[in-house]
């Protein structure tokens, strides 16, 4: 399975915003909630702190999935109808 972030129409590179904000939430709730379950497995008790660094991780992976998209160049770009 392809996840397109960025595609081409009319020879310019277009953000898929649907897509991409759908894949930022999912990444991030499971990278946060991930690495808050192992805290918890390791440290006995919940932190707050950890789950929120995990997001900011996830968002972090999907943004640069974007930039990487946007620095290829549209001939290469997937295209979109």
């Amino acid at each position: 399975m392809r996840i397109v972030l960025v595609g081409q129409r009319n020879g310019k590179p277009v953000i898929r915003w649907p897509q991409y904000l759908g894949l930022s939430f999912v990444l991030s709730m499971v990278v946060g909630f991930g690495s808050g379950a192992v805290f918890y497995l390791l440290a006995g008790r919940w932190s707050h702190g950890t789950v929120l660094y995990g997001i900011a991780i996830g968002l972090g992976i999907a943004s640069v999935g974007l930039i990487n998209g946007l620095r290829t160049p549209p001939e290469k770009l997937t295209p979109i109808t």
